[in-house]
């Protein structure tokens, strides 16, 4: 419920799954985890409405007319009403929290000005990530046009062929030549090292203070509000080179094929700055262009195949920068290309807008 990406979702069986209506989730719905870390919350936004989602998420649903859908997923997103959740959580190696348990949580409202304001900062926030979502899928969809028919839909299927020569890489393995990957032969285009520099940090040592750096995981820079749990020591960020700066892109660089392995994540302004794990490579981008057209590149079906292509390690396959800033980025046509600049420009104030309202609900509640 967390992921900004869409992309790489788990499929259910419609056939198998009777109880799929009760755990269908609209528009305009506030999303609260219930299992493990207690409190998280999203905001169901268009582009993930009509999903179907685990049981483990409690659902909000306003009231129309009680109050506005945007204002109560502020609420629900301050530290005040995290703090309130949290007192009612039972559990003492998993923690979780039911329905019943918030459903008298009290929800203070301001006055109809400052509700309607932070109401459309949020629902302005929704819409904006749903057409940056459109917007990019665009992109993206223009580089699967390029490649052939993928007649092989999962990576673990069974596949056979004879390979009569080694190419160069000197790869023995088969799911390099055969099958899922092998179909992503892309000779023409630049190299995306020529468009950005690739890089990761050396290993980090996980000395954690009071006062330090933010520092973000692997999985965390993947979520609409990534957020900091721990501060790591400044001087081991910087000995290890681990701080990003906004227009990045990291990619994760170890993991399963089915999860985030591979898979593109900005950096924004909330994120300059911070520590990130060794697990991300990153890409500095030359221009906002070259940003734009990296980015669409990756998430696509043609690109994140000919990248995990390069994947090694049966266990938990790994890629490496040498075979990232080697993988060849076709061109995309202009109007793509400002069409994704202008996904990743939304996406931003997205996250601007979302932050005002949580800070606005918050100071109000402090005042």
């Amino acid at each position: 419920m967390l992921l900004l990406d869409l992309q790489g979702l788990l499929q259910i069986s419609r056939a198998r799954t009777k109880q799929a209506s009760a755990l269908r989730i609209l528009e305009g719905w506030t999303l609260i985890s219930c299992s493990g870390t207690i409190g998280r919350t999203a905001f169901v936004r268009r582009e993930i409405a009509g999903h179907i989602l685990s049981h483990d998420v409690i659902r909000a649903v306003p009231h129309d007319g009680d109050i506005k859908k945007g204002y109560l997923f502020a609420f629900l997103s301050s530290r005040q009403a995290l703090a309130m959740i949290r007192q009612k959580t039972y559990g003492s190696v998993v923690q979780h929290i039911e329905p019943g348990h918030i459903a008298d949580l009290p929800v203070p409202t301001p006055d109809s000005a400052d509700e309607d304001n932070i109401d459309r900062l949020v629902c302005t926030a929704a819409e904006a990530r749903t057409e940056a979502a459109m917007l990019l899928d665009a992109a993206s969809a223009h580089f699967d046009s390029l490649g052939p028919h993928f007649t092989y839909t999962q990576e673990h299927q069974r596949a056979e062929g004879v390979i009569t020569k080694v190419r160069p890489g000197r790869r023995l393995d088969a799911f390099h030549h055969v099958g899922w990957a092998s179909q992503t032969n892309l000779s023409d285009g630049d190299h995306l090292g020529d468009l950005g520099p690739v890089s990761r940090p050396g290993m980090i040592k996980r000395v954690f203070v009071e006062r330090g750096v933010p520092f973000i995981s692997g999985v965390d820079v993947y979520q609409v509000r990534p957020p900091f749990r721990t501060r790591l020591m400044t001087l081991e960020a910087e000995r290890a080179n681990a701080l990003v700066t906004a227009g990045q892109i990291v990619v994760q660089r170890s993991g399963q094929r089915y999860g985030l392995l591979g898979r593109p994540a900005l950096i924004g302004r909330r994120l300059d700055g911070y520590a990130a794990s060794d697990h991300l490579m990153r890409i500095s981008p030359v221009s906002p262009e070259a940003r734009a057209r990296i980015f669409a590149f990756l998430r696509s079906e043609l690109g994140r195949r000919s990248l995990l292509r390069t994947s090694y390690g049966t266990s938990i396959p790994t890629l490496n920068p040498d075979g990232l800033a080697d993988q060849r980025v076709p061109a995309l046509p202009l109007e793509l290309v400002s069409a994704a600049e202008r996904a990743l420009q939304l996406r931003e104030q997205a996250d601007a807008d979302e932050e005002q309202a949580i800070r606005k609900v918050e100071a109000w509640l402090d005042s």
